[in-house]
């Protein structure tokens, strides 16, 4: 690359992006972004051989290992680095000895991503029977590899260790790792700069505040480091050529393609996992006579690594009898294929009235070549929930499935009468059997068909004694379409969300009596700049029959009608609209920060018993004012929320509301 041209790339790389594991969220499969609406996905040890295993690092390097790739492919069949345009060497560390490693062949990428394993960080790299990590620890300005390689004249070192931070901006994990880490470079770095000669030029640019993790402020670095060698130009001079002599340096340095996007003629899948091969090459859109597109493939490959349960999943381009092949390699993961993940939910609206809950779930995945899944789901606190469910794709590129589940829950229902301001209180109960069998479509949504058993019993707690306590029964049928195309559920910027469900109660099934409800949720988000608004609205009703209190449709609580406690509004029938507007606050462009938002929220909304009373008079006007941020265990917010004019709350919420 010419220096303009590692300009132009700094410049387009997200690094938020090449800092986090897989694809963006809109192509993860459809049941793990159902899962992260409980579950912490990211935020998961492993139970391997019986014993605990935690994973090597906070990141396993997955989106920069492709970053790489893609910037090396005009050098992908070069695997003697002394053949590059630029004889190279990459140094890591050793991490069993301390030791320096000076990479001199093989993948030039992974020899980069080797280098630059930040202890803890990122996971270390594993290649010919070493565990590397950052060269940085060992020998961070590597002036005895140089005079090994090159055995110059002159040594032009850099020194770009990062200054130390001060003891104030120590506050997360990957500032205290980074930190140790710069401590051990800033040794090294020393002694290698003290055996430099009178001849020898030493460039150290100011970086001042701009440590090694600060890659979004890369064009500042780049001004600091030319101010830096321009003060050496005297020294540097003399060491020019004329052009000529340049020209023909040049004329004699190896040729290699500017850009390299070769035919594929065969591809082959390197896979360790239980998944069958034709599992991953289904998710594969290049075929043998397409030609290589490095976007492309990583996009692929990500979405194979967003099934989970890979270490990475990555690629290498090889030449066998004069045709070139396509080599994916899918590594299982480090802390094997039986997790467990945790969620957990916290909420108060400063008025006494509180939830906590935390659960966790024990998922033993790739139980055969098609990538079938045992979870058990376990929740504990207010809301008590047991369930296990076995989930089979029925093809190799897993577009259908069936689900069938077992599960047990209980939980507070209250139910407010506005008339006569009377609160009725019920603990439900409730069992659960049934099977789900559907088809996905693509990444974006789901269509499925549900046959259920439901039976439970409401027992007052609160209130006057009425004909809803007793067992019940609401077994039928239910049929739902779902798209879900967010970012993020916790802030989300983009994408879209639908839940059109559909339920039918059946005495042919159990039910005590039959009903029919339908019921409609769906957002999209616009961002410009830092602002993003979020119109949404929810619709639900009963087709026919009464509904009991276990299946009325409720409002209430931050951002569902703000001011009311939750499900304070209630009926057989629901309308809600909402307008919620959010700013990041913080620099959106950053790697390694917890997104901080202010927002606030334009409500309306109103349940209802029967259809004849729904009127927009009878319409509830309520809004809300918050603070958020992005947190490790979830979205926290804090905000205030009033509706009619009467009602008021506090919150202080973590867990997700989207």
């Amino acid at each position: 690359m010419t220096p303009n041209d590692m300009d132009k790339t700094l410049q387009r790389i997200d690094w938020p992006a090449a800092f986090t594991d897989g694809p963006p969220r809109a192509d993860l499969p459809f049941r793990i972004k159902q899962e992260q609406r409980v579950l912490l996905t990211d935020a998961g040890v492993g139970i391997k051989n019986g014993r605990v295993q935690l994973p090597q690092g906070l990141l396993q390097g997955q989106n920069l290992l492709l970053l790489l790739e893609e910037l090396s492919l005009p050098a992908a069949n070069v695997h003697d680095f002394d053949k590059l345009k630029v004889p190279y060497r990459a140094v890591a560390t050793d991490l069993a000895t301390g030791e320096p490693v000076v990479l001199k062949s093989g993948e030039l990428a992974k020899a980069m991503r080797a280098s630059m394993s930040i202890p803890s960080a990122l996971v270390p790299v594993e290649l010919d029977g070493k565990l590397l990590v950052d060269g940085g620890v060992s020998d961070n300005v590597p002036i005895d590899v140089v005079r090994e390689l090159c055995h110059p004249d002159v040594i032009i070192a850099v020194d770009v260790g990062a200054p130390l931070a001060p003891a104030s901006e120590l506050t997360s994990v990957l500032s205290i790792t980074n930190q140790l880490t710069s401590i051990l470079t800033v040794r090294n770095a020393q002694q290698q700069m003290k055996t430099l000669g009178r001849k020898d030029i030493l460039i150290t640019p100011d970086l001042k505040d701009i440590s090694s993790i600060d890659f979004e402020r890369s064009p500042e670095a780049i001004k600091i480091g030319y101010a830096a060698a321009e003060t050496q130009r005297s020294a540097l001079n003399p060491l020019s050529v004329s052009p000529d002599a340049y020209q023909t340096y040049l004329a004699t340095r190896p040729e290699l393609p500017n850009a390299y996007h070769p035919v594929v003629d065969f591809i082959r899948i390197n896979n360790n996992t239980r998944l069958s091969d034709q599992v991953l090459e289904k998710q594969l859109q290049i075929k043998p006579g397409d030609r290589i597109d490095p976007q492309q493939i990583s996009r692929n490959l990500n979405a194979i690594y967003g099934m989970g349960d890979f270490d990475q999943v990555n690629y290498r381009l090889v030449e066998e009898d004069g045709k070139t092949g396509l080599v994916v390699e899918a590594q299982q993961s480090y802390i094997g294929t039986d997790t467990l993940r945790f969620g957990l939910f916290l909420g108060t609206n400063m008025k006494g009235d509180s939830l906590f809950n935390l659960s966790t779930a024990y998922t033993l995945s790739q139980l055969n070549s098609l990538g079938a899944e045992w979870r058990n789901f376990v929740q504990i606190g207010g809301n008590i929930k047991l369930e296990t469910d076995f989930y089979q794709p029925l093809n190799e590129n897993q577009e259908y499935y069936i689900d069938p589940y077992l599960g047990y829950q209980q939980y507070d229902l209250d139910i407010s009468n506005e008339s006569s301001r009377e609160r009725t209180r019920f603990r439900v109960r409730q069992a659960q059997i049934g099977v789900e069998v559907g088809r996905n479509l693509a990444r974006w949504g789901r269509l499925s068909l549900g046959l259920h058993y439901n039976a439970g019993k409401n027992e007052l707690r609160i209130g006057q004694s009425s004909a809803d306590e007793g067992d019940f029964n609401d077994s039928g049928y239910s049929i739902r379409w779902a798209a879900d195309t967010l970012d993020s559920l916790n802030f989300p910027t983009s994408g879209y969300f639908g839940n059109l469900h559909y339920y039918s109660a059946l005495t042919a099934l159990g039910a005590d009596q039959e009903f029919q409800t339908l019921s409609l949720d769906a957002f999209k988000p616009y961002s410009w700049g830092k602002s993003t608004l979020i119109p949404r609205f929810r619709l639900a009703g009963a087709l026919s029959g009464d509904l009991g209190p276990q299946n009325l449709f409720m409002l209430g609580g931050f951002l569902n009608l703000s001011g009311y406690q939750s499900g304070q509004i209630s009926g057989q029938y629901i309308a809600f609209g909402e307008l919620i507007y959010m700013y990041r606050l913080d620099n959106a462009s950053a790697a390694f920060t917890i997104p901080l938002y202010a927002g606030g929220s334009l409500e309306v909304g109103g349940a209802w018993n029967d259809l004849d009373d729904v009127s927009f008079d009878t319409l509830i006007p309520a809004g809300s004012l918050f603070l958020g941020a992005d947190t490790p265990l979830g979205p926290l917010y804090l905000g205030a929320g009033l509706s009619d004019g009467s009602n008021a709350s506090l919150y202080l919420t973590l867990g997700k509301l989207f």
